[in-house]
């Protein structure tokens, strides 16, 4: 699938761009149609997606770094959360580079791929919010690693409990931005290698067995931004908004991210940011 570009909605289940329309269940969908969910009940622009199909060789992913660098100019661009692509360091250093003095009003975002390629192109810095979990924090901690494959092996055998060990250690090596959102059992959220807070309520162990709840909370985190919140309270609210949805979906093993991300609205009337 080439590139695909436009406002995305969410409707019925269905998230669409153009004529284009997915199912979510994993990934950046779940992530762009968490955004829509909560840029609507906050009553605000839903997201501009722009997406292609890559099968692992690398080409749409490389297309894509070249399209966003070369139409960033003609978006309003508040906030750009990158999430699944396949890491290449000169695509990222492209975008990056492509921003000039729009850069200081604009609020990056990276989780999975695009995480991993500022990290391996040295941009980690660059960037305003990595949102990882316990075992993406072993590779930011690792500053020999250039993706995930390749951490060093005493870093596998570091306990989820240890995060806190994990974010010295990758603040120390340069690898993070000035802010963290480090997802997991408990979420922790980190301002220039300080720890400023933890969230661990409402706690749903079923949540842990279903794939895409660290996707739906960088969409939360992301549409927050956009709506205007600062960028720590933002990984605040957006970690117990996560929770919340979660806890009223009612979940167990067989949930889908779809049952919870629905709850989204609901959730942010709990959490009073929303009538």
């Amino acid at each position: 699938m080439g590139i695909k570009a436009g406002r995305a909605t969410f409707k019925g289940g269905v998230l669409d761009i153009g004529d284009l329309g997915v199912s979510p269940s994993l990934g950046t969908s779940v992530m762009v149609a968490s955004a829509c969910i909560t840029c609507e009940a906050l009553k605000i622009e839903p997201p501009h997606f722009i997406t292609a199909g890559d099968i692992g060789d690398g080409k749409r992913s490389r297309e894509l770094y070249d399209y966003v660098a070369a139409n960033l100019t003609t978006i309003d661009v508040t906030v750009l959360a990158m999430h699944y692509v396949m890491p290449d360091i000169h695509g990222m250093r492209n975008i990056l580079n492509c921003l000039g003095k729009r850069r200081e009003r604009m609020t990056l975002i990276a989780d999975a791929g695009a995480m991993y390629a500022a990290k391996a192109a040295g941009l980690a810095q660059e960037i305003d919010i990595f949102t990882p979990d316990a075992a993406e924090m072993a590779y930011l901690a690792d500053p020999k690693a250039t993706h995930p494959a390749y951490v060093e092996h005493l870093l596998f055998e570091i306990d989820a409990s240890e995060v806190v060990t994990l974010i010295s250690k990758a603040y120390e090596s340069g690898n993070t931005p000035k802010t963290l959102l480090v997802k997991g059992p408990v979420d922790y959220i980190v301002e220039e290698g300080q720890v400023v807070q933890t969230i661990d309520e409402p706690s749903i162990s079923a949540m842990e067995a279903i794939g895409g709840t660290g996707d739906s909370l960088t969409g939360i985190l992301s549409a927050l931004i956009h709506g205007g919140y600062e960028k720590v309270d933002a990984c605040i609210k957006a970690a117990r908004i996560n929770r919340i949805a979660g806890k009223l979906a009612q979940p167990n093993p067989a949930t889908s991210i779809s049952d919870i991300i629905v709850k989204i609205p609901d959730a942010l009337k709990e959490a009073r940011l929303c009538v």
